[in-house]
C-alpha cells in the first residue's frame, strides 16, 4: 500500500492571444497571468485510504486527478507516490491505474483482451507474468508461427499463461467470468464499468484513480456498483482517489472527503465531520440533501437572535463565541431535518408552503419565510427546505410555523462565510 502526497500543487492555463481584427493590424498582447484552475492544493492520501474528491462542475477535481496520473502537466508543486517524486515521470512509469468516465474500452477486443491488454504491454513484467524457459524472442516467434494452427496446436507462452491466470482471477473477483468472450457492445453499462475496473485491477498498481465512473449508469445500477467498488477497494487495500460531483456518492464511499470549489480545497475530513462541522458556508450547503437553510439574523448579547418578529434565545454555550458580533448580522444555518412543524410563537418561523414532495419515507417541503409577521402577510423571502415525517399532512398554500432545534444551529460570518463554533460545541463532536 502506498500514500499519495500533494504539496502546493497549482495549475493555470495561459490566455490565448487574441486574433487581430480587420481594423487592427496588430494583435493585442494578452496579460501574462493565466487562468488558475487549481491553487495551493495540499493533500495527503493515506496508504490504503479511499479518498473522494467532490465539488461542483468546473471546480478542478478531474484536472487534479489527471495531474496525479501524469496526463496533465502541473504549473507548480510536488506529487509523491510512495517514496517516489513523480513530477517528471510519464504516466506509464507512475504505477497508477485510472478508470475513466466513458470506460475507454477497445471496441474490437473481447472482455478478456481488454483486461489483458495492459499486462501484455508491460515492458517490465512482474513475477507473475515473467517468461520462463525460452527467451522472449523465441517465445514470440513460436507464438507467431503457430498462431494460425488449430487451437490445441498453438504455442502458448509462459507470459500468456500468467496473463490468463491474472485475468481469470480478476474476472472471478468482479463476477464477469461469463463475459470474457464478449465484445463491449454486447455488454450493459454496469458490465462495461466492471470490465474497466478489471483492467485497472489486473495491473495491481500502487494507486487507483477513478474519474466519475458511475455517472453514465441509472440510479439503481449506480447504487449497486457503488457498493461493489467500496467492497473491492476494501478487499484489495489499494490507495484510491475517486472523483465525483455527487455528494451522496462521496458520503457513502469515502473514508475521507476533500471538497473543492473554484480550484481550492475547502475542507478535508470524514463524511460525518463534514456534515456536522462544516468549515464554511459552501461546505455546509454542498454536503447534505436537501441542502442547509441559511437565514440572516441579528445577534444581541448575550444570547438573543432576531429577524423581524422572530426572536430566539440561544443556548448559553454560544454567548462567548458570538460576543464579537453583538449588534451585527450573522448567517444562521439549519438543516431541513432540524426544522419541525410547531405552534405560533415569536421563537418560531412563520412560513407559507410552496411545494410538497411526498417520497413515502419522508416528506420534503419548500416554503417561503414571512419576515415581518404571520398575520400581516408581509413580503415573502428566503426559501426554506424542510424534511418532515410522512404522516404529517401539509398542503400547498398552507401557512405554518417552524420550530428550530437549538442544539443543531450553525452560524457563519457574513463576510468571510467561515463557520463559527463555540469552544464546547452543541453540534456533534469531531469524529
Amino acid at each position: 500500500m502506498t500514500q499519495v502526497i500533494l504539496e502546493n500543487v497549482y495549475k493555470s492555463f495561459p490566455h490565448r492571444q487574441e486574433e487581430s481584427t480587420a481594423t487592427d493590424k496588430k494583435a493585442e498582447t494578452p496579460k501574462n497571468e493565466g487562468v488558475s484552475v487549481l491553487r495551493r492544493i495540499n493533500l495527503t492520501v493515506a496508504s490504503g485510504e479511499f479518498m473522494v474528491l467532490v465539488g461542483p462542475s468546473g471546480c478542478g477535481k478531474s484536472t487534479l486527478l489527471r495531474i496525479i496520473a501524469g496526463l496533465e502537466t502541473m504549473t507548480g508543486g510536488n506529487i509523491s507516490v510512495g517514496d517516489n517524486l513523480v513530477n517528471n515521470l510519464p504516466p506509464k512509469e507512475r504505477d497508477i491505474a485510472m478508470v475513466f468516465q466513458n470506460y475507454a474500452l477497445y471496441p474490437h477486443m473481447t472482455v478478456y483482451d481488454n483486461i489483458a491488454f495492459g499486462l501484455r504491454r508491460r515492458t517490465k513484467q512482474g513475477e507473475e507474468v515473467e517468461a520462463k524457459g525460452f527467451s522472449q524472442f523465441g517465445e514470440n516467434l513460436l507464438v507467431e508461427v503457430t498462431r494460425k494452427l488449430p487451437k490445441g496446436l498453438r504455442y502458448i507462452s509462459e507470459k500468456e499463461k500468467s496473463v490468463y491466470r491474472i485475468v481469470k482471477k480478476v474476472a472471478e473477483l468482479l463476477q464477469i467470468e461469463g463475459l470474457l468472450n464478449r465484445l463491449p457492445k454486447q455488454l450493459s453499462g454496469g458490465q462495461r464499468q466492471r470490465v474497466a475496473l478489471g483492467r485497472a485491477i489486473a495491473r495491481n498498481p500502487q494507486v487507483f484513480l477513478m474519474d466519475e465512473p458511475l455517472s453514465n449508469l441509472d440510479a439503481k445500477l449506480r447504487a449497486e456498483t457503488r457498493a461493489q467498488i467500496v467492497k473491492l477497494q476494501r478487499q484489495l487495500g489499494t490507495t484510491t482517489i475517486y472523483v465525483t460531483h455527487d455528494q451522496t456518492e462521496a458520503m457513502t464511499m469515502g473514508d475521507r472527503i476533500a471538497i473543492l470549489n473554484q480550484g481550492q480545497l475547502q475542507q478535508v475530513a470524514a463524511p460525518l465531520e463534514l456534515y456536522n462541522r462544516p468549515a464554511n458556508r459552501f461546505v455546509a450547503e454542498f454536503i447534505g440533501s436537501p441542502p442547509m437553510n441559511f437565514i440572516p439574523v441579528e445577534f444581541h448579547a448575550p444570547q438573543l437572535i432576531t429577524n423581524g418578529d422572530f426572536r430566539m434565545t440561544l443556548p448559553e454555550v454560544w454567548s462567548s463565541a458570538l460576543l464579537p458580533y453583538d449588534g451585527r448580522t450573522l448567517i444562521l444555518g439549519i438543516r431541513p431535518e432540524h426544522l419541525m412543524v410547531g405552534v405560533p410563537a415569536n421563537k418560531n418561523l412563520p412560513v407559507e408552503i410552496e411545494l410538497v414532495e411526498n417520497l413515502g419515507n419522508d416528506t420534503y417541503l419548500s416554503a417561503q419565510l414571512i419576515i415581518t409577521g404571520f398575520e400581516r402577510k408581509a413580503i415573502l423571502t428566503n426559501a426554506l427546505q424542510v424534511r418532515i415525517p410522512p404522516d404529517r399532512t401539509v398542503k400547498v398554500g398552507e401557512k405554518i410555523w417552524l420550530s428550530i432545534t437549538p442544539e443543531k444551529i450553525h452560524f457563519f460570518d457574513p463576510e468571510t462565510e467561515l463557520a463559527i463554533y463555540p469552544k464546547t460545541s452543541p453540534i456533534l463532536p469531531l469524529l
